[in-house]
């Protein structure tokens, strides 16, 4: 897997010039909604991290965008993230 950190080439058209958490936000909805990872999976911002070559902080700020967007939720006390979103009934509140 390629770093996110990975730099475009200059004046390439089609590169993603987003954030490094929009980035990884964005990887980790589509595996949400496909359902690759399912209701309940933990998401730990230290194995994201290290899986897809950010830092902490960043992970941190993807799963806060998706925590906004209800697709996770860090239960109170916890250390790590798990996925909310219902693959079958995505528009129903977490809870």
């Amino acid at each position: 897997m390629d770093s996110l950190s990975d730099l475009p080439m200059l004046h390439d058209m089609d590169a993603d010039y987003s954030p490094q958490h929009v980035k990884l936000a964005r990887i980790l909805r589509d595996k949400i909604e496909s359902g690759e990872l399912s209701r309940l999976t933990s998401l730990p911002a230290s194995h994201l991290a290290a899986e897809y070559h950010v830092s902490a902080p960043v992970a941190y700020a993807a799963l806060d965008m998706l925590a906004a967007n209800l697709y996770v939720e860090r239960p109170d006390g916890g250390r790590s993230y798990r996925v909310t979103w219902d693959t079958f009934r995505p528009h129903l509140e977490a809870g």
